[in-house]
């Protein structure tokens, strides 16, 4: 009975203990969070013009799709896709029997209508034929010679030139097949120096700064280290509805002549209407908490505390923000422990 007595006032003492010692640890942490240990990033600026960075692929600004004036079979083809073509070349031919055929008809039927006007103008010249008859051998004879600059005309187009200089990019038609007037047979496009654009795709915001003439700075991967210089040149109207973006061209002022279409390239635009250029301020994507449109939130130190501020974004790139007001005057934001943060929460900056 001794025996369980002791170990009773033993575990009471025990457990007497462990309350003590536990009670100022629980203390200790809980004051341990009343300071939230954060860092820092400075903010950077820039106040000179801000340049629009875009990427665009290059093309000509000379395309042509030759086809026949008439309809009928193709006889011959005289390229391939791939082919440098000049002006004026020969393209293909259609198969002339038909075509022929019909200027012999339309040459054959002025023949007549000149036998029957001559033999008419003698019998009206003897009044044995009226004025009448006159009048319509006459509009027969003139409707046939008109049939016939018709026929030789089209017997003339029977075959496709080049319109333009350049390479033969599509072939469409073939020996055989059967085309109808307009009907295109290749697709040429033109790969002298000074058809050479760049199509870009560019924001709302972007574009109301760019206007025509404004100098750009052309990066082409298949050329790394080498920068050309081009102009804008013309600027969309209209919006692209898939994307909500606009296209501006990028004309080439010194082209390289090793270009070919299709090369992906950076263009970085200097607008000369600074209107919109302003004052930027830069600062990790890290340090954004939220954003709402147009809108975000950052928390700044100041004497000791993370103060909430509202900031207005320009545009994201890559690990940074531009952000275009809200941070006037200040020149750090906190980037690590910010998601965790209230307004006027104690903070230690650590490095």
């Amino acid at each position: 009975m001794k025996n369980i007595f002791f170990l009773l006032l033993t575990t009471i003492s025990i457990l007497s203990c462990n309350k003590k010692t536990k009670e100022p640890v629980f203390q200790s942490s809980v004051a341990n969070l009343d300071v939230f240990r954060v860092k820092v990033a400075d903010v950077s600026t820039n106040s000179g013009p801000v340049q629009i960075t875009a990427n665009g692929v290059l093309v000509s600004d000379l395309e042509s799709k030759p086809g026949f004036k008439t309809g009928g079979v193709i006889d011959h083809v005289y390229f391939k896709e791939g082919d440098k073509v000049n002006q004026g070349q020969l393209l293909a031919t259609l198969q002339m029997v038909e075509i022929n055929a019909q200027v012999d008809q339309a040459r054959k039927s002025v023949e007549k209508t000149t036998r029957d006007l001559a033999r008419v103008k003698n019998l009206h010249a003897d009044s044995v034929a009226t004025l009448e008859q006159l009048q319509n051998v006459q509009t027969a004879y003139d409707v046939s010679i008109e049939t016939f600059k018709i026929a030789e005309f089209n017997q003339s187009y029977s075959k496709v030139t080049a319109p333009i200089s350049g390479t033969v990019v599509k072939k469409i038609m073939g020996i055989g097949e059967i085309v109808g007037p307009g009907m295109p047979v290749c697709a040429i496009m033109g790969t002298g120096s000074s058809h050479w654009v760049i199509k870009a795709a560019v924001s709302d915001k972007e574009w109301a700064r760019i206007k025509k003439g404004d100098k750009a700075e052309v990066k082409f991967e298949a050329f790394p280290g080498s920068v050309m210089e081009g102009v804008v040149d013309k600027i969309a109207e209209i919006s692209n509805p898939g994307t909500a973006t606009l296209d501006i061209e990028i004309k080439l002022t010194k082209p390289s002549p090793t270009l070919a279409a299709g090369l992906i390239s950076t263009v970085i635009i200097s607008p000369k209407n600074n209107a919109f250029a302003g004052s930027k301020y830069f600062i990790p994507i890290e340090a954004l908490v939220s954003s709402n449109g147009g809108n975000g939130i950052v928390y700044i130190p100041q004497e000791g505390k993370a103060m909430k501020k509202m900031v207005a974004i320009d545009k994201l790139s890559g690990d940074n923000v531009s952000i275009s007001n809200g941070l006037e005057g200040i020149k750090q934001v906190i980037t690590a422990g910010a998601v965790y943060l209230q307004d006027g929460d104690k903070i230690e900056i650590i490095k």
